[in-house]
């Protein structure tokens, strides 16, 4: 037991600390009780036109981010043609969740370091910071040089991305906070607080939650195949949790990998493969089950191997084994 011990005191020693910035604490209970009082609103006072339309918002910014700023330009696992990447970036500014430049650039960090204290995700300090905590602590003293390590050549080529990045404020004002709350009072006669509240603070808030997730899911719904005690959670009563989501890390361009922890079914899959049958959406980059079994079974085999894989998301390795 001395051996476990001493090495989880390492593991919290080896974070960096980070001081809370109260303001930014202040600023998300507001968002939170004003999401809260929307949620209210819903089921006592809102026209039933103005729920559907919060819906229908709420899951065209998922695709957004989930099928633009995560699989596309984040991971590249297909090709989009413009009007594709048009309609994505504009469902991802919906949001407010930051440009499409910058989160990219956060994940693709994340994935580069995931598990270590340069991630700002970093799982080993719990769900709550990996999802919401680090929003309001001091970034890490290496933030601009870990940045700088980052090859964003290939989005800085795509002038959609470039302009957005450039003219972020501009299209987030307009297309996630004037059209999205003056719609239903434009069209339905829908009050103004309603309108605020449910399209506002509400929408904004889950949308904004459901990209956190796609930092934090592997904390929900994976399992950690070095501890076998994984899986010894009350979350089994609520989620599927399986080893998928650590499966994208080893193989993050694999277009069939779900961001709340499924492979290969879910409704952001299932847009993909009818814009693919559009057209729009080509090369899509997977790897066929023969392959996957093959190379989890050679790792599995080695826990040495394993250690080196996980810590390092070394894809090009791992297909060679």
């Amino acid at each position: 037991m001395a051996p476990q011990t001493e090495e989880k005191k390492d593991v919290k020693n080896d974070f960096v600390k980070r001081e809370i910035i109260w303001p930014k604490v202040l600023f998300w209970i507001y968002i939170h009780c004003c999401a809260a009082y929307g949620a209210l609103l819903i089921f006592t006072d809102a026209k039933l036109t103005t729920t559907l339309f919060c819906l229908l918002l709420i899951m065209v910014t998922s695709l957004g981010n989930t099928l633009g700023t995560h699989r596309l330009w984040a991971h590249k696992t297909y090709t989009a043609a413009w009007p594709l990447r048009l309609l994505l970036i504009t469902f991802q500014t919906l949001g407010l969740t930051g440009s499409v430049y910058d989160w990219a650039l956060d994940h693709r960090i994340h994935h580069k370091y995931h598990g270590t204290d340069k991630d700002k995700y970093n799982f080993k300090r719990g769900f709550f910071f990996a999802h919401m905590g680090n929003r309001y602590h001091t970034s890490n003293p290496e933030s601009e040089h870990l940045h700088n390590q980052i090859d964003m050549r290939d989005i800085e080529e795509d002038q959609i991305v470039m302009w957005q990045n450039r003219l972020y404020w501009v299209f987030a004002i307009i297309l996630g906070v004037i059209l999205p709350v003056n719609t239903p009072m434009e069209y339905w006669n829908e009050s103004g607080v309603n309108a605020v509240y449910v399209l506002g603070f509400f929408r904004i808030a889950v949308s904004i939650h459901m990209v956190w997730l796609i930092n934090s899911a592997n904390i929900l719904w994976g399992l950690d195949p070095l501890d076998k005690r994984s899986a010894d959670t009350n979350l089994v009563f609520l989620v599927n949790k399986s080893l998928w989501p650590q499966y994208h890390y080893l193989l993050p361009f694999d277009y069939r990998s779900g961001e709340y922890g499924t492979y290969n079914e879910g409704c952001s899959t299932a847009f993909l493969r009818i814009f693919a049958a559009l057209g729009w959406a080509t090369d899509l980059r997977t790897i066929d089950t023969n392959t996957i079994r093959d190379a989890l079974q050679s790792v599995l085999s080695s826990r040495s191997h394993w250690l080196k894989y996980w810590r390092n998301g070394r894809t090009s390795i791992i297909l060679k084994i």
